[in-house]
């Protein structure tokens, strides 16, 4: 059983970790100062490290721990953690920064991603709001179950990072990851890039498979679901409610192991109460439902993400000036992360010779 190791003067909380993490994993806990945890980690030698930055040496002890060879990750946990020192605690090196007190199923979550083997170090999404650690809490859990997922909000909020956060999580993360985006494919090709062709189906055609036999054993991502026609509607159902579905031009059925997970932008309860959509589709894809919140509604993740990006961009040379991650901030973001994510490296570029990025660099 893998030992976490808690730093800070807490004793409520060392008891309560340890009866969140009880089962899981086995739970320490040492005093704040540097030298009982650099003692602590020698004696231990803990799979990770959960620390109060806020605390006496905190941000210095997390930029230790983050600079130490070998040294486990750490999870930064503080008090309502605002947006600036979520961004001094990732820029020092946390591989994930939670509120005090943290859901048991976050804090879990959060120590998953950072320790199992194959998954991202960091949770799917970058933020710390609340409005985004509810969404993140759903694809948490429902990562572990094989029912169809819908996964609702507006362009550029990040649907198919959740797909894959889904998969990634998921017992079928070893199978493949096949994403096709229903308004990006033609109305006369939708139906053979779904399901495939046999030769003979068409003018052309040759023998194909399609999505649903590309994602067998994985699983199966179809973005803005909602601009599918009614004939591909109900294909998608059959092959939902009999587990078969016929290639383009096919003799006989086939079959495919999958999960199908589904994002749209619009509003399907609304399309399907106008005709616009299929009911008893609609029921099938939406047994389990994620909304992703607009970046209007999650504010406090703007500094974090711009500074995320800039790093990223600039290859770790290039942050914000506090002034411009203030006008960042009182943005609306329509667009939302897509749009933030190109306003900020165009500011990497424009501010080239500088190692701060400045209001003056920032261009809407």
């Amino acid at each position: 059983m893998d030992t976490i190791l808690h730093v800070g003067s807490d004793a409520a909380e060392a008891r309560t970790l340890a009866s969140v993490l009880t089962g899981e994993y086995r739970v320490v806990s040492c005093g704040p100062e540097t030298a009982a945890a650099l003692a602590a980690l020698r004696r231990e030698s803990p799979a990770a490290v959960i620390l109060d930055p806020g605390g006496p040496g905190g941000f210095e002890l997390l930029e230790a721990l983050a600079r130490g060879r070998g040294f486990p990750p750490v999870i930064a946990m503080s008090d309502f953690p605002g947006p600036r020192s979520v961004v001094r605690a990732i820029r020092g090196g946390a591989a994930d920064c939670l509120p005090r007190p943290c859901p048991p199923a976050e804090l879990l979550a959060a120590l998953s991603a950072a320790l199992e083997p194959g998954l991202k170090s960091l949770p799917p999404f970058v933020g710390n709001s609340e409005a985004l650690r509810n969404s993140c809490a759903l694809i948490e859990r429902f990562a572990r179950h094989e029912y169809p997922v819908l996964v609702l909000g507006e362009s550029g909020t990040g649907k198919e990072l959740a797909a894959r956060a889904l998969h990634d999580r998921s017992p079928r993360r070893g199978g493949p990851f096949i994403a096709k985006n229903c308004a990006a494919i033609p109305e006369e090709l939708i139906e053979s890039e779904l399901f495939g062709s046999d030769r003979g189906a068409f003018t052309g055609a040759v023998e194909r498979p399609g999505a649903f036999e590309l994602a067998a054993g994985g699983t199966l991502f179809l973005d803005e679901i909602g601009e599918a026609g009614a004939s591909v509607q109900a294909k998608l159902l059959r092959a939902l409610e009999s587990g078969e579905f016929w290639r383009l031009g096919g003799r006989s059925p086939r079959t495919a192991d999958i999960r199908l997970v589904t994002a749209t932008s619009r509003d399907l309860r609304a399309d399907s109460a106008s005709g616009g959509f299929r009911p008893d589709l609609l029921y099938r894809i939406e047994i389990l439902r994620v909304e992703l919140p607009p970046l209007r509604e999650r504010r406090e993740d703007i500094a974090l993400l711009a500074e995320t990006f800039a790093l990223s961009a600039s290859g770790g040379q290039k942050r914000f000036s506090p002034a411009a991650l203030d006008l960042l901030g009182a943005q609306s973001w329509p667009g939302n992360i897509r749009q933030l994510k190109n306003v900020v490296f165009r500011a990497v570029v424009l501010a080239e010779d500088r190692e701060e990025i400045g209001v003056e660099h920032v261009c809407f």
